[in-house]
């Protein structure tokens, strides 16, 4: 019987680790060991892993913090199971999560990962209605199936849905490399696929992402997905692949410049820090002229009449909720 590992990575979190643990703790599949990798917290999280009675749990603390790519590397450097996941402290799994990828790991060894569906709940307790991206019980990527989907709008895969066949990693060094940022999970997954394996999703939703405002992925979704861009577009064998999908950049920089610029409207992020980004976007994704005039009078707008600016802003957004 093939053994499993599931790794919760956490900073700071200790309100919302609880859930989290207990939503694991709390699965049908039950032959696993489940780590909590603290990345040196200063609030009571050990007190809360402390609190759970289980033998199947354990906690590890580093002595300083290494960051938050460098706490999920180090979890992977130390599992031994043949499958691992890598879960995240604010989110929740469906109790069924982890028995439904492992046995389809065990069902197809051509695969090197498995992922789910997923649902976003909120701090009211409201959720999000489940997308779903194909028809029929799940699909695997392969080749460069995964990489066109992705940059197609056909694919969304959260992080901590993902079960990895541990070999495969190992067979390739494959960790979440911090040259890419946060995003860097997707390109594991791109690799994946490179070196020969299948990535698969499963057609049903059996994880649950938090959505607040503490979190990368809700503060930080624009600027780290140009990041990922950026690197891609400068590797040596990803980027003739993005480069090809010209229709796609140039939608990509309309709908990313217009987020940016709002941004610099609202004044929510540092001006300077938001061109920049505006610049590593046109390189990667190119851009219509058409769309980066709009962009170059709305920031212009923005900086020399930053009131007016903002009214206009929300009246239009007004109208158009």
């Amino acid at each position: 019987m093939s053994s499993l590992e599931v790794y919760i990575l956490t900073y700071n979190r200790a309100d919302y680790l609880r859930e989290s643990i207990e939503s694991v703790l709390a699965s049908s599949f039950k032959d696993f060991t489940l780590t909590v990798v603290d990345n040196c917290s200063t609030d009571n999280t050990r007190q809360v892993v402390e609190s759970f009675a289980d033998p199947r749990l354990k906690y590890v603390k580093h002595d300083q913090n290494i960051g938050g790519i460098g706490n999920i590397n180090s979890a992977i450097k130390m599992a031994a199971a043949d499958y691992i996941v890598l879960f995240h402290d604010d989110d929740k799994m469906h109790h069924d999560m982890l028995k439904t990828e492992y046995e389809y790991l065990e069902r197809f060894p051509q695969v090197g990962c498995v992922s789910c569906l997923n649902t976003n709940f909120f701090e009211d307790g409201s959720e999000a209605d489940t997308i779903t991206d194909f028809e029929g019980e799940y699909k695997i990527f392969t080749g460069r199936e995964l990489f066109d989907a992705y940059f197609e709008g056909r694919h969304n895969t959260v992080c901590p849905s993902i079960m990895y066949r541990k070999k495969v990693l190992d067979a390739h060094d494959l960790i979440f490399d911090p040259n890419v940022g946060p995003c860097c999970d997707i390109k594991l997954l791109f690799d994946i696929e490179r070196y020969g394996d299948g990535v698969m999703t499963v057609n049903k939703c059996l994880m649950y992402t938090r959505r607040h405002k503490g979190q990368d992925s809700t503060m930080n979704y624009f600027t780290m997905h140009i990041e990922l861009y950026d690197f891609l577009v400068k590797d040596d064998y990803y980027g003739p692949m993005l480069r090809e999908k010209k229709s796609w950049g140039n939608m990509k920089y309309r709908d990313f410049s217009k987020a940016l610029a709002s941004l610099e409207i609202k004044g929510e992020r540092d001006r300077d820090d938001l061109r920049r980004y505006e610049k590593m976007l046109r390189g990667s994704c190119g851009g219509s002229a058409a769309d980066r005039f709009k962009y170059t009078v709305t920031v212009t707008a923005a900086k020399l009449m930053p009131g007016l600016a903002r009214k206009l802003y929300y009246k239009v957004k007004k109208g158009n909720a």
